[in-house]
């Protein structure tokens, strides 16, 4: 018997093609809209001045690390987009001209000022209590399970921005088959593959503005499938029931 955290109505095809090989128990999310972290930091207080589905929320997990010349494009986009952002910036290093390396967060230094003109840098946060804050309007995430989850169950719409391994696959997911968002298109410059200031811009005001209805209406509908996967006789419940059932 295998655990597999996901659920039947998220991958629905997926696990059917092989649950004749394998016992494949699905056990999420194991997360809902109405989990609590109890977090009031300073973002948060940030967040309360903001209107409804307004901000931006960046974040590409903690072991992912962008380029510099990524960090500048984004940036860049940010910039650009003139709309209230919450980026987190882990204390990650990036590698530079000949072999040296520097914190991520130098990578904007030389944006710093005009990026806290308009939104919030920050080095960690409670992820799953932003999502879940009415101010935010879009998720740029690279794609990781748990952040592609995590939007799902707080009803985020997102700009997906892959990076590596199964952030492909789960960015394949959100936007095409669950069509709660857009991927980035990348450029290859060299031995570098980059997205370009203007097609994240252009991602950002589609989530946001022209598609904004379709993409929260999505988002909207799989908060509630995912809400009804833990109550009483919702597949996750009863999952774990038969799995304790079981092996008790």
């Amino acid at each position: 018997m295998i655990l597999f955290y996901s659920s039947s109505e998220l991958e629905q095809e997926a696990l059917s093609s092989v649950l004749d090989n394998f016992k494949i128990v699905p056990i999420g999310p194991l997360i809902t809209s109405r989990t609590d972290s109890g977090v009031d930091d300073e973002y948060i207080q940030w967040l309360n001045t903001k209107s409804d589905s307004s901000v931006l929320y960046i974040s590409f997990g903690t072991l992912d690390v962008l380029s510099k010349k990524q960090l500048v494009e984004l940036s860049k986009a940010i910039i650009e987009s003139r709309r209230p952002f919450l980026w987190v910036i882990a204390e990650k290093s990036v590698k530079c001209k000949q072999g040296e390396k520097e914190k991520e967060e130098e990578g904007i230094k030389s944006f710093r000022e005009e990026l806290d003109e308009i939104g919030m840098v920050v080095s960690w946060c409670s992820q799953f209590s932003i999502l879940k804050h009415r101010s935010i309007g879009c998720f740029v995430t690279h794609c990781g399970w748990n952040s592609s989850l995590e939007s799902l169950v707080a009803g985020v719409p997102v700009v997906a921005f892959p990076q590596w391994d199964d952030q492909m696959t789960n960015a394949k997911l959100l936007t095409e088959c669950l069509k709660t968002g857009v991927r980035v298109m990348e450029k290859k410059e060299g031995e570098e593959v980059v997205v370009e200031s203007g097609e994240i811009r252009r991602c950002i005001e589609e989530v946001m503005e022209k598609k904004a209805e379709e993409f929260r209406r999505n988002a909207a509908r799989w908060r509630d499938i995912a809400a009804e996967t833990v109550g009483e006789g919702g597949s996750l419940f009863n999952h774990l029931k038969a799995f304790v059932d079981e092996h008790m």
